[in-house]
């Protein structure tokens, strides 16, 4: 009998050791991986009983801030300019998850950032309700509507930055969505709005500065132009001939429309955009310098930044060395050349930085809720990526592709710009209009990279748009 006394109370023990255990793994080890689930629903009343920060512009509009529900989930967002910032600001939902900035700053919105601690721990003390911190955006909302209603309801991008920072001033895409339509509160179901969102085949939840990976036809031509100069292989004056066919292992190649250029600098040929001159140089070039100053300038990895990005994509430079016709065609940003708007904005602002290539960004600051400044973000150089002298040669050529070549839409009276035109050519489509551009040309404060898909020639479609940006950026006095 005391035999089974003492098996039975060995097992209770063992039992009681097992759950001791199994509530030590829960409560401890995994109690991490528990508290972020999105099914745990006590984490999400914890985190919707704070008010979140509130996300601001440069020029103090206020974009998102937190409203008083009584609800369950207490405080919810609202998104005061509906579509405009929904690329910027993402949104915050306790049914749909968090996106964009809403995501990447969650913990400074939600007042957890290490940096306040001690706030958060006074404030608790004190039996304070709990307040997140706000962000402030070095984009600036007049500049940002300038940039929307200039494209449109076409599809397609625009991202405006200060080349001397980095500092996004403005960033759209179209189409877009309205951020509150995730935001399901008492008496509006958004659910039959949500849906259609996400079975849209025009894809508004998709962020096409960062994401859209597109054919950069010859605003490609920046780079080649840039390589072929820094490395001496040609000058302003080398001159070409273009035939208005070249043949590349029995491959033709030939330029938009199917022009003849005849005998030409390779000055001119920027100007005129001249796809056989420049496949001729990037031949010259070879694959392995052709590819080592596109990654210089960010191909093939994805860009730093606050928001998630897309890598922009040329072939590696072994098999660019193996087949010409892969390095000619890629010459003029065709091939399998791919960019985001994001890149070849920066493209533009590293020249007009005289060859030094910052990290873009988008928050400047973060700020209590008494408008103290705890977090500041600074600009930060990537790398040199060009000579200062080549980025000015360049410079100088881009300006005239403005003044006297397929630029000429993006003219402002009393502002010299510097641009690149590119129409990239989509298979069983209209081709991709892009343009690209800094400005002024000697000091320059604002680099634009602007894509319609399949909106035609760039320098028809693309440069108009860009212009009204840089017309209002002087209105407001960033240009």
């Amino acid at each position: 009998m005391n035999r089974q006394i003492k098996i039975l109370l060995i097992v209770f023990i063992l039992c009681l050791v097992a759950v001791g255990a199994n509530l030590f793994y829960i409560q401890i080890i995994d109690a991490g991986k528990l508290q972020s689930n999105a099914y745990n629903k006590r984490h999400l009343v914890e985190e919707y009983a704070i008010q979140r920060g509130d996300i601001l512009t440069k020029d103090s509009q206020r974009l998102a801030y937190s409203e008083d529900t009584g609800e369950v989930y207490r405080w919810q967002r609202a998104y005061p300019y509906g579509p405009l910032f929904a690329d910027i600001t993402g949104y915050d939902s306790w049914k749909y998850g968090r996106t964009g900035l809403e995501s990447t700053y969650n913990d400074q919105l939600l007042g957890k950032a290490s940096a306040m601690s001690f706030r958060s721990l006074g404030d608790m003390l004190l039996g304070s309700e709990k307040r997140g911190d706000s962000i402030v955006l070095t984009v600036d909302s007049r500049l940002q509507k300038a940039a929307a209603d200039a494209l449109g309801n076409r599809k397609g991008a625009v991202v405006a930055l200060d080349p001397s920072t980095g500092g996004i001033l403005a960033m759209v895409t179209s189409p877009t969505f309205d951020p509150n339509t995730t935001v399901p509160t008492k008496g509006r179901d958004t659910s039959a709005a949500w849906a259609a969102l996400n079975a849209d085949p025009n894809q508004p939840l998709f962020n096409r500065p960062t994401s859209g990976l597109y054919p950069p036809g010859s605003s490609f031509k920046t780079v080649v132009a840039a390589a072929a100069l820094d490395l001496g292989v040609v000058t302003p004056a080398s001159v070409y001939n273009c035939a208005g066919k070249l043949l590349v292992h029995g491959y033709p190649i030939y330029d938009f429309n199917k022009k003849t250029h005849g005998s030409i600098t390779f000055a001119q040929a920027l100007v005129v955009s001249c796809n056989i001159t420049f496949a001729q140089v990037g031949l010259q070039l070879g694959g392995p310098a052709l590819v080592d100053y596109a990654e210089r300038f960010g191909f093939n990895s994805a860009i730093p930044f606050d928001l998630p990005t897309e890598a922009s994509k040329i072939l590696n430079a072994t098999a660019m060395a193996s087949d010409p016709v892969q390095l000619a065609t890629a010459s003029f940003g065709q091939g399998q050349d791919l960019a985001t708007p994001l890149q070849m904005a920066m493209v533009a602002a590293t020249v007009a930085n005289k060859g030094k290539m910052m990290r873009p960004y988008l928050v400047s600051e973060v700020q209590d809720y008494n408008a103290k400044i705890v977090e500041q973000f600074k600009p930060k150089q990537l790398s040199t990526i060009i000579k200062e002298d080549t980025a000015q040669t360049l410079t100088d050529m881009m300006v005239k592709v403005v003044e006297d070549g397929t630029g000429t839409a993006a003219q402002i009276d009393g502002i010299s710009v510097a641009g690149k035109t590119g129409t990239a050519e989509v298979a069983g489509a209209e081709p991709h209009a892009w343009f690209t551009c800094f400005a002024p040309s000697d000091q320059p404060a604002l680099a634009i990279a602007v894509i319609v898909e399949n909106g035609g020639e760039g320098g028809v479609t693309a440069a108009p748009i860009a212009r009204k940006v840089m017309q209002k950026a002087r209105e407001i006095g960033l240009l």
